[in-house]
């Protein structure tokens, strides 16, 4: 089993972009994967969307507080299943990339009714201790795992490795290439060498 940690920002549009791709190829794949999708913040992902995004008069303080409130929010829908929680984030990357929508407290509460969440448990969630907590664990799992330049993806073959493979700003055919060289890693015999006895 590949255990996969998609580490992104929900602002990013390379981000975005990623995600899909590595959904799209683990949803045809042969072997079992655990997937989740992990967003980061810190000053570095801040920075870097203004850079990318030419955002001369942006208000830091700001920005990083709506993108605190997006990831405070999906965490709280992932409480609801994995399912609604992918669907809450790509509902929300499509009105924030997609539509230029500005992230708000009332446009989360609107694409959690819209992807079918318990609305008041989400209300609650996301205001929570236990939510603000995960999130600071996310981003200590993060920086742990090295994913320091988003979008990174960490890939662990379960049943023959302890070490995942760590890549950045990967495209379809290198995830491929990565899987299926894990994959192959997994299938080949071991060589055992025995000492002759005298």
């Amino acid at each position: 089993m590949l255990e996969t940690y998609l580490f992104i920002t929900p602002w990013g549009d390379e981000c975005f972009n990623c995600e899909k791709e590595t959904i799209r190829y683990f949803k045809y794949a042969e072997e079992k994967v655990d997937f989740k999708i992990i967003t980061v913040l810190n000053m570095n992902v801040v920075l870097k969307f203004i850079k990318r995004n030419q955002l001369k008069d942006a208000n830091y303080n700001e920005l990083f507080n709506r993108m605190y409130l997006t990831s405070l929010d999906y965490k709280a829908a992932s409480y609801q299943g994995k399912a609604k929680g992918r669907a809450f984030l790509m509902a929300m990357q499509n009105a924030i990339i997609d539509n230029n929508v500005p992230y708000s407290f009332e446009l989360g509460s609107t694409i959690a009714r819209q992807a079918g969440l318990d609305t008041a448990m989400f209300e609650e969630d996301r205001q929570s201790k236990m939510t603000q907590e995960d999130f600071k664990r996310d981003q200590k799992l993060a920086h742990e795992m090295g994913a320091e330049d988003i979008p990174a993806a960490v890939i662990f073959n379960l049943k023959d490795e302890e070490c995942g493979v760590l890549m950045d700003h990967y495209d379809y055919q290198t995830l491929a290439s990565v899987c299926q060289l894990k994959m192959i890693q997994k299938t080949q015999p071991k060589k055992l060498f025995t000492p002759k006895t005298l």
